[in-house]
């Protein structure tokens, strides 16, 4: 076969393929490094360290190789825009005529991977967890209405006074608190059916806004939108998203220091395969501890006295039936930044 043809197909692979001489420097690299944000012909003659993360590849590894060594390894690389990724290298001695004169290998982005795995082992937990939230629900709601109803006939019928009064409006109470946990569990756990239409996401945003003006009036907090001026099409179901919104703005308000802001923006961002709509919704509350980060979205797991830990686990839910993806960053202290990204028509 004619060279061109192996170059070409070199080019074309999915990892990327390089070679290295003895100095460690770039002496063949195919186009796939263009996905790293650099060219071709500006890395020809630079070190392989120019676009690896130093601190994780070490010289001893760089070395071993030379010396006729293969390896595979986990390492860091860290692109010309300065986003990491997770990889795995395989390397091995380059010869010519018995001699090593370099090292060549390849190289696999597995970031995207990684990331596919803990979402379906994240799916697959709260999936389990939904099953038993289920059946404990509906073990519950039964022997909680009896509890309810005879409460009820026995207040009408005793008529009590002075502090029994206080203690059966405090039952009450619990009763009424333990029905909307029941409700929350049983909306989470049962299957979303989704009646998907183009719609502008920003229309979404600004009736979630309305539906949280009285707790924002309590506290004093003000939400500022920014759209770019224009529309942001998404294929949604209004009013499962509308609910995925209200749901993450109570939060925020819940969590915003007084008279403090709640910036929401949303934008259109393009990507290779397909465009995807995104919310960001930015408050400058008390932020999220980084032990936390990891259960924010797990059932029951909440900070709150009165909370039942099922809000964000329900967002979550309806955004996975999107085919979306939800993420929250967030530091003691400094607030917590939410995104969301839908599909775009």
């Amino acid at each position: 076969m004619k060279e061109g043809f192996f170059k070409k197909l070199l080019d074309n692979a999915s990892d990327l393929i390089w070679a290295v001489d003895m100095e460690g420097r770039f002496i063949y690299i195919n186009d796939n490094i263009k996905e790293w944000g650099y060219d071709k012909e500006e890395l020809i003659g630079q070190p392989l360290l120019s676009i690896l993360n130093a601190q994780r590849i070490g010289k001893r590894e760089t070395r071993r190789s030379i010396m006729g060594i293969h390896q595979t390894y986990e390492m860091e690389i860290v692109d010309k825009k300065g986003t990491a990724h997770k990889v795995v290298v395989k390397s091995s001695p380059l010869e010519e005529e018995g001699t090593i004169v370099g090292v060549m290998g390849i190289i696999r982005d597995i970031t995207e991977l990684e990331r596919l795995e803990r979402k379906l082992k994240d799916e697959e937990r709260l999936a389990s967890l939904g099953r038993l939230a289920t059946g404990i629900a509906h073990e519950i709601r039964n022997p909680l209405s009896s509890v309810k109803m005879n409460l009820s006939i026995l207040k009408k019928r005793l008529s009590p006074k002075g502090v029994d009064v206080e203690h059966f409006e405090i039952a009450q109470e619990e009763v009424f608190h333990l029905e909307k946990i029941v409700s929350e569990l049983l909306d989470y756990a049962k299957p979303i059916t989704l009646d998907l239409k183009i719609c502008d996401l920003t229309q979404l945003i600004d009736v979630a806004i309305a539906a949280v003006a009285a707790p924002c009036a309590e506290k004093g907090v003000t939400i500022r939108t920014e759209y770019d001026g224009r529309g942001h099409m998404a294929l949604l179901d209004k009013t499962k998203i509308t609910q995925a919104l209200i749901n993450i703005l109570l939060n925020s308000v819940q969590a915003s220091l007084e008279n403090s802001e709640i910036f929401v923006g949303a934008e259109t961002v393009k990507f290779p395969s397909s465009d995807r709509a995104r919310v960001v919704i930015r408050d400058q509350g008390y932020g999220i501890p980084e032990d936390n980060l990891k259960y924010i979205f797990d059932p029951f797991f909440t900070t709150r006295k009165d909370g039942t830990g099922l809000g964000l686990s329900i967002v979550r839910n309806i955004v996975d039936n999107h085919e979306g993806s939800i993420t929250i960053e967030s530091e003691q202290g400094k607030g917590a930044t939410v995104s969301i990204e839908l599909p775009a028509p």
